[in-house]
Formats: C-alpha cells, structure tokens, sequence
C-alpha cells in the first residue's frame, strides 16, 4: 500500500463504502482502511484511500458530488 494515500476520513463503515463504491463507479480504484480498535470500535480510523495518482480526481469527485 506504499502508493495509496488517504482522501477521507468516515464516521463509521457504512459511510466509507458509499464512498468507495462511488469512487470504483468512476474507476477510481479505492480501498478502505478501517484502523479501529475491535474493543474499543469508537477508537481509531476509518479512511478511503486511493492511488497517489488518482487523489486528484477522487477528491474533486468528492467535493462536486456531496450533497
């Protein structure tokens, strides 16, 4: 995962998904990488992560997309 970088932290694991799925149906490749704790689910991240070379695309998506 050296080439993959992180574009958005979730709230939770649903919210991550949507996310990559969203991403995947404009082909950008996205991976989510889910740091919590498993006794303490409130503790740590949630991230989207995508190729360094699609971070631009995939956070412009993001931005003119969101509700």
């Amino acid at each position: 995962m050296a080439n993959w970088m992180p574009i958005h932290t979730a709230r939770d694991r649903h919210e991550a998904e949507m996310l990559r799925g969203r991403l995947e149906a404009h082909d950008i490749p996205a991976v989510v990488f889910d740091q919590r704790s498993s006794v303490y689910p409130s503790m740590g991240l949630i991230e989207v992560m995508v190729d360094r070379d699609d971070v631009l695309r995939a956070i412009h998506l993001i931005r003119t997309e969101e509700p």
